[in-house]
């Protein structure tokens, strides 16, 4: 591992990164892996270095079919589509719109995100495979906090542009950064989404199921340590769309205490105002973080719930949480995917892996294109009791069968996610690779790759 040399190029800073593309004549690119070759190739020689050096170094890459990106052509944001796996369906998630420092960091998350998705979408036995849909806030025009309204409609409509020229490879969805008025303009261009807002025939913003499957996840945790969700102490981290919605739900199950943290101050003083008698008496309590800081996790609690950022879950943070229990929405939230469950592990803590009980969102708006019924048996079934494969018996199972086998519950929930993710599509099969195939070899799409190179010198590497 310590032989592979990183590529200067993914240490640029993002907008750097998006100069360089523009210096060298280029709008779009690809990523394509290619199981004769046993290779990824790039769509331009100058990128296939950053493809040769994530499918050495093997800590995020795990044979993604394809990784998709442009710079809008007129706000100049880096957007992206990431696609895992899709022997189950197309690949399914939601776009997040997110701030990156360098373009490791925006290609890091994109890869670990999608392949999380093919994980979730496999357990909840949707047909669908894995991706994701990065946006960068921090490039271009139009997501910054001065930008207009018809500026950022502008990005997203770029973005649903974008996805309908994927030709159905990946389907995109509602996520972290990404609201409905967002949404609305994603499928002003492209069909390839879901999310779309009610007044136009969608399932809306996801975050109540999402957050009714995670309380299913700490029902189901508490019952394998002997305890009740009642009366208990949870602290959780983000107060957003899916952490605000937790909270309402811990209060309908008469959770004893809730400690909240956000970095944004404005949540915070949303949830006093919706909850001023739990506030007053101390049921809730709201503390006001720092960007980076995780102290929520250390507090003196039965569970905790990261409903935030991912990642927060590491050597750092790991031996100073005193909780027994750790369920919540937020994805990726181990650091290291090969060792921090093992580090929770050895703390004694019951660590519940997100992809197990956060479906709820991708599973409210899969079937969106079949309809709406009131208390829809096919959503209800994932968060009751009698359905095998339901979070909370699925949880179970997971949990038993790591207590059994000496093995975690990050590494059970994997391998039965995994045997599952290469299951075909019962009438589409391996569909997914046979539109990559066809779109890298379509005029359209090569044709997109490159702009125009008078523009393109007026650009350059700050």
């Amino acid at each position: 591992m310590s032989s592979i040399v990183k590529p200067t190029i993914l240490s640029l800073p993002v907008e750097d990164f998006t100069s360089f593309l523009r210096v060298q004549g280029i709008s779009a690119f690809h990523f394509v892996y290619s199981p004769k070759l046993g290779k990824t190739i790039a769509s331009n020689p100058i990128l296939q270095q950053i493809g040769d050096y994530f499918a050495q170094e093997q800590t995020d890459f795990d044979y993604h079919e394809g990784v998709f990106g442009q710079i809008g052509p007129k706000s100049g944001v880096l957007q992206g589509a990431f696609v895992h796996r899709t022997c189950r369906g197309a690949a399914a998630g939601g776009v997040r719109n997110w701030t990156y420092e360098t373009v490791e960091d925006w290609f890091r998350d994109g890869l670990r995100l999608s392949k999380g998705m093919t994980h979730k979408n496999a357990l909840a036995q949707l047909w669908w495979g894995g991706g994701k849909g990065v946006i960068v806030m921090n490039t271009g025009k139009g997501l910054q906090p001065e930008s207009t309204l018809e500026q950022r409609r502008e990005v997203y409509e770029e973005y649903g542009s974008f996805i309908s020229s994927l030709k159905g490879c990946y389907v995109t969805a509602e996520d972290v950064g990404t609201t409905e008025r967002d949404m609305k303009a994603v499928f002003a261009k492209t069909r390839f989404t879901t999310c779309i807002p009610p007044s136009l025939g969608g399932s809306g913003n996801p975050s109540g199921p999402t957050a009714r499957g995670v309380i299913r996840g700490l029902e189901a945790a508490f019952k394998q340590v002997g305890k009740c969700l009642k009366d208990s102490s949870i602290a959780v981290q983000g107060a957003g769309n899916v952490g605000s919605w937790v909270i309402n739900f811990l209060l309908a199950k008469e959770v004893g205490r809730i400690i909240v943290s956000d970095v944004n101050s404005s949540q915070l003083t949303r949830l006093i105002h919706k909850y001023p008698k739990e506030t007053e008496s101390g049921q809730i309590i709201t503390k006001l973080s720092s960007l980076g800081e995780n102290s929520i996790l250390f507090e003196e609690v039965d569970a905790v719930s990261p409903c935030a950022v991912g990642g927060i879950l590491n050597p750092l943070t790991i031996p100073q949480i005193k909780a027994k229990i750790i369920c919540g929405a937020a994805n990726n939230q181990l650091g290291d995917l090969s060792k921090d469950d093992k580090l929770i592990a050895e703390r004694g803590i019951l660590y519940v892996p997100d992809f197990l009980v956060n479906r709820m969102g991708i599973v409210n708006c899969a079937d969106e294109g079949v309809g709406y019924v009131d208390d829809d048996p096919r959503i209800e079934m994932h968060l009751g009791d009698t359905w095998e494969n339901s979070i909370y018996n699925l949880t179970l199972q997971v949990l038993s069968d790591s207590a059994s086998s000496n093995r975690t519950p990050q590494q059970v929930a994997i391998t039965l996610a995994e045997s599952r993710s290469f299951e075909l599509h019962p009438i589409w099969g391996h569909r997914g690779v046979e539109i990559i195939e066809s779109l890298i070899k379509n005029q359209e799409w090569n044709d997109k790759l490159t702009i125009n190179q008078n523009e393109s010198k007026t650009l350059r590497i700050s």
